[in-house]
């Protein structure tokens, strides 16, 4: 059996403009757009609530009525109609934009988002329409083989910023030289995380994150 290609939307690395030495490459959902919470409301609209007992959506998930744990299968529609929805249900994480703004007098700055690549357009819209016209990549493929790539290009510091450790620890295997930043906008899931890989740096809001950031990226 053949396995289909992974998908990728968005610039070639090749094509992205290359200003400065350094790079900042930026996760989306809980870093640059809130998910949680929107979805969270799809989930009430659809009868069912999140409880935060452990660090995944599967099995957290019940039906308001019956409290049966929604399946992955289910969880999957939530969040594809969330993504369908996103120009009118996430909105742009608090302090993002002027705290770009200012590190990209210092970096390029990247989006690298896992959102499935189908609604590249939508999210494009979203975030232009919000003033975060940065590039944007979503893809299929591991963050960490696609961080290794444009830090190719990219030669002098690189950060990059996930919510979800997992993705730290993918970055920082494929690319040791990486700085690696841990944000995640909503709380909810904060006291099941599962360890940050050594040498991240961890930051709860925008607030936070922007001097750990400034002073990565000053090398």
């Amino acid at each position: 059996m053949v396995s289909r290609p992974l998908v990728t939307a968005g610039p070639a690395i090749a094509d992205i403009a290359r200003d400065r030495s350094a790079l900042l490459v930026l996760d989306i959902d809980e870093v640059v757009l809130h998910f949680i919470a929107p979805f969270c409301a799809l989930l009430e609209e659809s009868g069912a609530r999140l409880h935060a007992e452990s660090f995944h959506l599967t099995g957290n998930v019940r039906s308001i009525s019956t409290g049966a744990a929604l399946s992955g299968g289910e969880l999957d529609q939530v969040t594809t109609r969330l993504y369908a929805e996103q120009e009118t249900r996430q909105l742009p994480v608090e302090g993002v934009a002027a705290a770009l703004q200012r590190l990209s007098a210092a970096a390029d700055i990247v989006f690298l988002t896992a959102m499935t690549p189908a609604y590249y357009p939508q999210r494009r819209r979203l975030l232009d329409a919000a003033g975060l016209g940065f590039p944007m990549i979503a893809t299929e493929r591991s963050k960490g083989a696609v961080v290794a790539e444009l830090g190719e290009r990219w030669s002098g510091p690189l950060v990059f910023a996930d919510d979800l450790p997992p993705n730290l620890v993918s970055v920082g295997r494929s690319l040791p030289r990486a700085r690696l930043v841990h944000l995640m906008a909503n709380a909810v899931f904060r006291q099941h995380l599962p360890p940050l890989p050594a040498g991240a740096e961890e930051a709860r809001n925008w607030a936070e994150a922007e001097p750990i950031m400034a002073r990565l990226l000053g090398g």
